[in-house]
């Protein structure tokens, strides 16, 4: 099993555990919208992190992971499988440097 394979495994562990939370709270879990406005919100963290004259190296990590959660359940989520579109995405990305243009 690739890394980001154990990644997301351990990712949807985590993510099952909040489905029962949002369940017995909200009468349901939340759907890829939901999760992508709680993705955009670590987001905007992140960004405030970078921003702040002195970064706490702790916070930034914190919220790097959070970002890397994000990612790899809203993906399971709409079924796309992460890995691979990675790997897709980055051979595309090195065809247009040859190609002279990014």
């Amino acid at each position: 099993m690739s890394d980001v394979k154990i990644l997301e495994q351990r990712a949807m562990e985590i993510r099952n555990r909040y489905k029962e939370l949002e369940i017995k709270r909200d009468g349901q879990s939340w759907d890829a919208k939901k999760m992508a406005r709680g993705f955009k919100k670590d987001v905007e963290d992140l960004i405030d992190i970078l921003e702040s004259k002195k970064i706490d190296e702790r916070k930034l990590s914190h919220e790097l992971a959070d970002c890397l959660w994000s990612v790899l359940v809203i993906a399971r989520k709409v079924d796309v499988d992460i890995e691979r579109a990675f790997w897709t995405t980055m051979g595309e990305l090195d065809q247009r440097f040859e190609e002279g243009g990014a």
